[in-house]
């Protein structure tokens, strides 16, 4: 229907349908990934600046738009620096963040070149798909089947499936640490699928890691309610009864054989505050071993070390790369 007939047709009910229907035209749903949406253009250049991006591409391989799942029309990318000694790469398994609803491989290019230089790493930077429009379980689920698809096909790309880790930001650290955890969990096995593999080790940079928490705090413009609607389909008022809210929290799922990790977080996040923290107290209650870098100014906020060019952020990020290298070099 275009956008004449649509405006017509509220034009033409019933008062109750009028109201109805622009109640929903300005639902937090709506709001939410246009909010994230526009984050996304606000901080492509600063995520991706041009003269950085054309300067780290040269020497990386990038194969492109990689169908993986027969059930989502989802793609992932692969980049590497070629290596002429017939020796295996290790995995760099990246999702990016966006809310949710938002974001794209595309945004997290330069890091996922940063990571190739820096780490001698196979990445593969995967796509997902997007609320409202596909909620929990489909992400999780299109997610479990990128990474096998990395394992039916390591010997194709010469991967090492002994020498894997996970990295995300905001929403991509929560997925990143579902995925983590899941080969640990039978009850996170039933919920979103069985991997054929784990990975060894983690990054997790400014996470959800707690969705009971993130629900009690509500943020301004209707968001606390647009995400949970963006992630489950359903209001926060409705969760106490849906069949995979005792599946949502990572925080519920550490185990000690929890691969070991490295944290990032900013300690004024406006979106998740302390949920790291209790990530990071959880794990190492487990036994397991991590690291970690916090931020403690408010300017250095959310995603701050893929968002912005800070010196918290630079720090964060050169720390990021020093983990991952000392994983992937061995």
């Amino acid at each position: 229907m275009t956008k004449e007939s649509t405006l017509s047709a509220v034009e033409q009910a019933p008062e109750e349908e009028k109201e109805e229907q622009m109640k929903k035209d300005r639902s937090p749903k709506t709001m939410t990934k246009r909010l994230f949406l526009m984050v996304d253009k606000l901080f492509y250049k600063a995520q991706n600046p041009p003269d950085k991006v054309a300067e780290a591409v040269r020497g990386v391989v990038q194969v492109r738009d990689i169908p993986f799942s027969e059930r989502f029309d989802c793609k992932l990318d692969l980049l590497y620096v070629p290596r002429r000694d017939g020796t295996k790469y290790p995995v760099v398994f990246e999702i990016h963040g966006g809310g949710f609803s938002a974001g794209d491989k595309a945004f997290r290019l330069y890091h996922c070149l940063n990571i190739a230089k820096r780490s001698g790493a196979m990445v593969v930077n995967v796509n997902h798909p997007l609320g409202p429009e596909a909620t929990c379980p489909q992400p999780m689920q299109c997610l479990v089947d990128a990474f096998n698809w990395v394992m039916a096909n390591a010997d194709r790309y010469r991967l090492d499936t002994d020498r894997m880790m996970v990295t995300g930001d905001s929403s991509g650290a929560y997925y990143a640490a579902m995925l983590a955890m899941l080969p640990d969990n039978p009850a996170l096995q039933k919920a979103y699928g069985e991997m054929h593999g784990r990975f060894g080790s983690a990054v997790y940079i400014c996470g959800l890691f707690d969705v009971a928490d993130s629900l009690k705090h509500r943020l301004p413009f209707g968001i606390t309610t647009g995400v949970c609607i963006d992630i489950s389909g359903r209001k926060p008022k409705d969760l106490a009864t849906w069949d995979y809210m005792p599946y949502m929290s990572p925080v519920d799922f550490v185990t000690p054989a929890h691969p070991k990790a490295m944290v990032v977080y900013a300690a004024k996040d406006f979106f998740c505050k302390g949920q790291a923290e209790t990530l990071l107290a959880k794990l190492r209650a487990a036994g397991v071993e991590c690291a970690e870098y916090g931020s403690k100014r408010f300017a250095d906020n959310h995603a701050f070390a893929i968002n912005t060019n800070s010196r918290a952020a630079r720090q964060a990020r050169e720390q990021i790369y020093a983990y991952m290298e000392t994983f992937c070099r061995g």
